[in-house]
């Protein structure tokens, strides 16, 4: 009888062993394989994702103000040198030593309207928020500033991070572009509340300056009406004295009862030294009278004493 060597017997031996093994190994995978999913989806959800996973788009945004307003306000922050949004060492959230450039390599050239402004920050080692920056070289930041209406300004800020030996660029995830923009929004709102209250301070000033005018032109009528009170009171009592009521007496002998305020006129007759009488009427030289038994004439001023 033929009998199979041994060797072959071992052979087969070793793989029904090896394939026991691999089904029982695979069937420990499979188990497995749900947890592996469960921790791939926990590893994907917001708490372990990037914060900043849109890397390069920049900020567009439209100002409510004029556009000389906001490309003066650009124009001071790009040479303030500060890049914000960013830094080069823990604890720190911006970069100092950067300096104002019209024209920097890197960005594609623009076109349109309005004024283009650069700021970069030269020699700035693995900076915070530009995609996979682990090496030394410059952050820069552009702004457009382009009218877009009588009252309206699109202003749009980009920011890169290029090495210095490979020349590569970093797009950034916008920290930079929203921290440079909200030192922009600050410095417009400053300039409008400064307008306001040089607004308010100047109509303070001019409503000032009316009621001082209003109250010289006061004092001007009290003086206009005090003179006015005078001459009235003078006119008062001059026609007092013209229209009489005033009592009176025949100051001397001799006085005449005239008919007519004029020495040719009739006599009426002859009056009494001390005799009295009434001033109905007066003028430059002659006072009209009534006296006690009702005759009416005229009699020369000097002839009779107005009694006070």
């Amino acid at each position: 009888m033929w009998k199979m060597p041994l060797a072959p017997l071992r052979l087969r031996s070793l793989v029904s062993v090896i394939v026991k093994f691999e089904r029982h190994r695979a069937a420990r995978c499979f188990r497995t394989v749900p947890l592996i999913f469960v921790s791939v989806l926990l590893w994907l959800t917001p708490v372990n994702a990037r914060k900043h996973q849109h890397w390069g788009e920049g900020l567009s945004v439209d100002v409510d103000a004029p556009y000389e307003q906001v490309a003066k306000i650009v124009e001071q922050v790009s040479g303030d040198g500060i890049i914000r949004g960013t830094s080069q060492y823990r604890g720190t959230t911006e970069l100092e030593g950067a300096t104002a450039s019209k024209i920097v390599p890197g960005f594609e050239r623009w076109n349109g309207k309005g004024a283009v402004l650069y700021k970069i920050r030269p020699d700035t080692l693995s900076p915070e928020h530009f995609y996979q920056s682990g090496d030394q070289g410059t952050v820069v930041v552009r702004y457009i500033v382009e009218p877009a209406g009588a009252n309206l300004t699109n202003l749009r800020i980009e920011a890169r991070f290029e090495e210095n030996d490979r020349h590569r660029l970093h797009p950034s995830d916008g920290q930079v572009e929203n921290s440079e923009f909200a030192e922009i929004s600050q410095k417009l709102k400053d300039l409008a509340d400064q307008e306001q209250k040089q607004g308010e301070e100047a109509a303070a000033k001019q409503e000032k300056t009316r009621i001082e005018e209003l109250r010289a032109e006061l004092e001007r009528d009290i003086t206009e009406l005090t003179a006015l009170t005078a001459k009235q009171e003078q006119l008062e009592k001059q026609l007092k004295d013209l229209q009489g009521g005033a009592s009176a007496r025949i100051r001397s002998a001799g006085a005449d009862l005239k008919a007519a305020p004029y020495n040719q006129s009739k006599t009426l007759r002859l009056l009494s030294p001390g005799e009295a009488a009434t001033v109905l009427f007066r003028t430059q030289n002659w006072c009209q009278v009534q006296t006690g038994n009702g005759d009416m004439g005229w009699v020369y001023r000097l002839m009779l004493e107005v009694v006070q």
